[in-house]
């Protein structure tokens, strides 16, 4: 993990896509996926969340802007993701996530009050979800997310 301080340049982009990884293989990809972020994120100056849940992926991504559109490009090429979809981009005040590199949670039932709170749990469509409402849910699993350690070695948190 890596704190890396906001800069006027500061670009931040989240978008939402379905997950095309089967379930017996989700965990190994994610973390994967995390692995590889991680290293390439660092050398870019690139911070973000990774949200898994439901066959979705929803994520942050907070930099550079050219770096931070590179990034999504690659996103976009990636099989494991199914219809991108941008949600806000643009220019952000101060870094959301900069405590990671790149941090992912999956989301377990002891998580289901965010989902309520956020009106979220019946039906699980963070491509539909507003550009304040999809930041208000990665800023909600980055605070339980701080509260625990993120080892790239231990499994995911399964529901």
């Amino acid at each position: 993990m890596s704190a890396i301080s906001g800069s006027r340049t500061l670009h931040r982009l989240v978008y939402a896509s379905e997950i095309s990884i089967l379930e017996p293989d989700l965990e190994h990809e994610v973390g994967g996926i995390i692995q590889a972020s991680m290293r390439n994120n660092r050398a870019r100056a690139i911070t973000g969340l990774l949200l898994v849940h439901a066959g979705w992926f929803a994520q942050a991504l907070e930099g550079p802007a050219e770096p931070v559109m590179q990034t999504y490009r690659r996103i976009l090429e990636d099989p494991r993701h199914k219809g991108a979809k941008v949600l806000s981009a643009g220019p952000a005040p101060s870094r959301e996530f900069g405590d990671w590199n790149m941090c992912a949670r999956r989301m377990s039932d002891a998580d289901d009050a965010i989902l309520d709170a956020l009106a979220l749990r019946d039906a699980f469509r963070p491509d539909a979800l507003s550009a304040s409402a999809a930041l208000r849910l990665l800023k909600a699993v980055r605070g339980i997310q701080a509260r625990r350690t993120f080892d790239p070695q231990r499994p995911l948190e399964k529901p």
